[in-house]
């Protein structure tokens, strides 16, 4: 059953942080939380952004034809950016009743509302009839669901024969790392409950009728954005410093902890703890 209490955790961490990921992720423009993707095409960080998605949809094979479900679309980055680029149509959907409305208003800055459309649901638990996509998304965002492997069977479900599931997301290189210090303290700053790892979340797939299944760890693509997120946490523990000194303001808990798990995160990842992996499947 879906955690109410975890559901209203996440949509208060990211009302808390919206300004945060705002100055630090250019979010007005960029439209994407996410890691992006560094490789010979890329020259900036925003342009990383762009190609994570562009690497994604050629992952996915997506056309202009295909109905897309961006399962956790944010204020629909990835949402815009497919309608833009191919043409389909996209359902984005989202716990947050604020995302819903700002996506909206970037939908319709960017001319594509006509493709576009957005919802509060949740992903694992949707209203669809089955069969409604073919094509299920998922940037960064997978990771909160309550039950991975549930959030499997309802894109299963959703998804028409030959329909394709694509997730980006990070991943615990061992399922017990979940326990390991610096993991929780990542995951609790980000008001993640756990990662899956690679190995499970094939099996869940595997075992709810995917066939095609690929796995593509891109640590190494992704490693620039994450030493990025670690020089924030220094810049943004300064300002925090700064606030307090001059008493114009005090952080809250969330954004402490949301800043503190910029540095775990970094560590994690060169210490091998979790990887951030690439990951598609076809619904027979």
């Amino acid at each position: 059953m879906p955690d109410n209490d975890y559901h209203k955790k996440i949509v208060e961490y990211y009302n808390s942080t919206e300004h945060a990921y705002r100055d630090s992720w250019d979010l007005d423009n960029s439209l994407s939380i996410h890691y992006g993707y560094w490789d010979h095409k890329v020259s900036s960080f925003p342009r990383s952004l762009l190609r994570m998605n562009e690497v994604m949809a050629e992952s996915a094979g997506i056309t202009r034809s295909d109905h897309v479900l961006d399962a956790g679309c944010g204020v629909g980055g990835s949402s815009i950016y497919l309608a833009m680029t191919t043409g389909c149509k996209v359902t984005g959907i989202t716990l947050s009743e604020r995302q819903v409305e700002q996506a909206a208003v970037n939908a319709k800055k960017k001319k594509v509302e006509g493709l576009v459309d957005f919802k509060v649901m949740n992903y694992s638990h949707t209203s669809f009839a089955a069969g409604s996509f073919d094509i299920v998304w998922g940037c960064e965002s997978i990771c909160y669901a309550d039950s991975k492997e549930q959030f499997i069977k309802e894109a299963y479900r959703l998804l028409r024969p030959g329909g394709r599931l694509v997730i980006a997301d990070g991943f615990v290189t061992k399922w017990e790392n979940n326990d390991h210090p610096v993991i929780r303290q990542w995951l609790d700053g980000w008001q993640v409950n756990y990662l899956e790892s690679a190995d499970r979340f094939k099996t869940f797939m595997q075992q709810t009728g995917f066939t095609d299944i690929s796995f593509r760890d891109i640590s190494r693509e992704t490693a620039r954005s994450s030493g990025r997120l670690y020089r924030f946490y220094y810049l943004a523990s300064l300002y925090l410093w700064w606030k307090k000194f001059t008493f114009s303001g005090r952080a809250t808990d969330i954004q402490k902890a949301n800043i503190m798990a910029c540095k775990y995160q970094y560590h994690g990842m060169r210490r091998g703890l979790w990887q951030y992996g690439l990951i598609t499947g076809t619904k027979p």
